[in-house]
């Protein structure tokens, strides 16, 4: 039975609980985000609201001067220190800290209505808020059970415990959500997607990055190496490369002083005139947020669409850094040549420090003496890595002078060590050189047809120019370690799970690796039709549904057209089964009115079955007609087999007893 509650209605203990299992599983998600104090404040304070439902402690009201003014003290210090803590920052990690410690605050005065439902409702806010630091399909599904919780909630304040059970309004919870998932489907189809966030967040929201960026340092890579985080993924329209040919191309660096390399000036001019050799690949990126304006694309991307600007060393930027997953479409080549070479380009491609490398400058010139052509210079730097260099994830600290440690002393190192020390050979031979950084190969996933690009995947490698060949990719790492590039980095590393229990079990790594990648396939039909759902993609999706002009003005009213409809079908099917129940009521009421003008009436706290069984009783010739009104009037009210609701509507009319008491015939 629904009851209505006065606001100044005292509340019992199990509402209490039931809306601090709410709050603390709204909130839950956030306390590895927030500062141990503030979690230690919300738990100090949601005991004391507890212990005082106990009466082992009292509320801080107006009966109580010195507690009610420790509330207002603690309101204050909780929103300083929170000021403090954040230095003054209006953002998302501030406001939910904020919010966080208010609602513990909240809870010491939690005792009537209104501020039962106050709380309630801030507690749906809470779940809208974990969705600014994840969007994964795992938090939509754990906040759709907190929705569920909070709206059972609101349920079990609302019925008596007599008749609705803890498990009834969690059901009833559930069901009202379902009800409601049609709305909102309808809803995130049809409104209109706005470019860009709603508001500003603050820079600490990107943390899911490739850590690709316009500058490269000795070691900064090897920490990349390690890490199993998704940069990107790529599906393909058609033929996929080899994975020897997998060149994932971000950043290219011109400038160094000596052991920093950086992209420079030069990446921000015109696109050059590439020409593609061989068969193109057309390919869809799923790129991570990074906020760099740097995107990645397959070596040589021929078509960037608007999507992006192509630079003249053929790096790909977009207009605005990348905060959000960004999902484009390129077309690439594998095989290319690109002739361009400005004066400009060259001085940047044979730029060295004045006084840095003496030991590889020397043996450049060694060689520069010895060879004839450029190609062949090439030749006997890559002869030279074949030597005795060592590909390692962990290579010794470099001292000095990075390059020349590298090259003659250490000569163990990650493919930043090679690219770099490799583009200062060519300098100091004469031949233009540059480092180009980004990723190489990638891991299938048959589950779902696509490419996954892990950040342990990052590569480093060069380029020269050549006289009669243009630009031409060189990567010194694949003599040192020719795996790397065929088999990936897990076969030069060893790497195989982050679960060391199960490495000699061949089954249980081939299970997890098959798990893994069924729950990354998830993730990625999520990030494609749910969180990739842009404002183009949605054009592009209404258009393929008829709306042929698909603007804010078009979208704003069909939305609300369909969501009206929905509503009147709904309002209508609910009137139609109001009506039927109303009418069989009514039937059966009309009969109970006829049993009552006998002097036989239905008591309050009889049931349609006992007054059946009592009427029996009392006037066993009544028996038939009786049973069968009271079969017809169950079966229509609570069977779910369908009946014919004139059957009732004719019998009663039918019945016509008497006062006096007949064998019925």
């Amino acid at each position: 039975m629904i009851t209505m509650r006065r606001e100044t209605q005292e509340l019992a203990r199990s509402q209490l609980w039931w809306c601090l299992a709410s709050l603390i599983a709204a909130i839950a998600p956030h306390v590895p985000r927030l500062s141990p104090g503030i979690t230690a404040c919300f738990v100090v304070l949601a005991g004391w609201r507890m212990l005082a439902a106990w009466q082992y402690l009292p509320l801080p009201d107006r009966r109580h001067k010195a507690l009610w003014w420790l509330k207002q003290f603690l309101a204050l210090a909780a929103s300083l220190a929170v000021y403090i803590a954040y230095r003054g920052q209006i953002g998302r990690d501030a406001g939910v800290a904020l919010l966080a410690t208010l609602m513990g605050l909240k809870l010491i005065e939690l005792q009537a209505t209104r501020d039962f439902y106050i709380v309630t409702f801030l507690a749906y806010f809470l779940v809208v808020t974990n969705f600014f630091y994840s969007q994964t399909v795992f938090t939509a599904v754990y906040m759709l059970g907190v929705v569920v919780l909070i709206t059972a909630t609101l349920i079990r304040f609302n019925t008596s415990p007599t008749v609705f059970s803890g498990q009834a309004c969690l059901r009833l919870g559930a069901r009202m959500v379902l009800q409601a998932v049609p709305i909102m489907l309808i809803a995130f189809v049809l409104y209109p997607r706005i470019p860009g966030p709603l508001f500003g967040l603050p820079k600490d929201a990107y943390d899911a990055v490739t850590g690709l960026s316009d500058t490269m340092t000795l070691g900064e890579i090897t920490r990349l190496g390690a890490s199993d985080e998704i940069a990107f993924r790529v599906d393909f329209a058609g033929k996929v490369p080899r994975a020897a040919d997998m060149y994932w191309r971000g950043p290219v660096l011109w400038q160094t002083d000596g052991r920093t390399w950086r992209a420079g000036p030069i990446a921000e001019g015109k696109a050059p005139e590439v020409e593609g050799l061989e068969e193109r690949y057309r390919y869809t990126v799923l790129l991570e947020p990074t906020d760099e304006h740097w995107l990645i694309g397959l070596d040589a991307v021929l078509d960037a669409g608007k999507v992006a600007r192509t630079g003249p060393d053929l790096s790909l930027h977009a207009t605005t850094p990348v905060r959000k997953r960004l999902r484009y479409t390129l077309e690439s080549a594998t095989r290319w040549r690109l002739m361009a070479l400005t004066e400009a380009e060259r001085t940047a491609a044979l730029q060295l420090p004045a006084v840095a490398h003496p030991r590889a400058r020397a043996l450049a010139a060694e060689w520069r003496d010895e060879t004839a052509t450029p190609r062949a210079l090439v030749e006997r730097a890559l002869a030279f890595y074949r030597e005795d260099f060592v590909y390692t994830l962990l290579p010794e600290a470099l001292s000095g002078d990075a390059i020349d440690s590298f090259l003659f002393e250490t000569r163990e190192g990650f493919c930043e060590h090679f690219a770099g020390s490799f583009v200062v050979l060519m300098r100091a031979a004469g031949v233009p050189a540059r480092v180009v950084t980004g990723c190489q190969g990638g891991e299938f996933n048959n589950l779902s047809d696509y490419f996954m690009i892990r950040q342990r995947d990052a590569h480093a490698w060069a380029e020269v120019y050549l006289p009669q060949e243009g630009w031409v990719r060189v990567d010194p790492t694949a003599v040192v370690a020719p795996s790397r590039l065929s088999l990936g980095i897990e076969s030069v590393t060893g790497a195989r799970t982050q679960l060391p229990l199960f490495e000699a079990n061949e089954t249980a790594v081939r299970a997890l690796r098959s798990l893994r990648a069924a729950w990354d396939a998830v993730n990625y039909q999520w990030s494609q039709w749910v969180l990739g759902y842009t404002p183009q993609r949605q054009l592009e999706f209404l258009s393929w549904l008829g709306f042929v002009e698909a603007d804010l003005t078009g979208m704003t009213t069909a939305l609300a057209l369909t969501v009206a409809a929905m509503v009147l079908v709904l309002a209508w099917v609910t009137r139609r089964s109001r009506t039927l129940e109303d009418a069989v009521l009514r039937d059966y009421r009309r009969f109970c009115a006829r049993l009552a003008g006998i002097g036989l009436p239905r008591a309050a706290h009889e049931g349609p079955l006992a007054y059946a069984e009592r009427i029996g009783e009392v006037r066993p010739d009544l028996t038939p007609q009786v049973e069968h009104i009271t079969r017809l009037y169950t079966g229509l009210r609570y069977s779910d087999v369908p009946l014919d609701r004139s059957l009732l509507a004719r019998a009663v009319s039918r019945f016509r007893p008497s006062a006096s008491r007949k064998t019925a015939r």
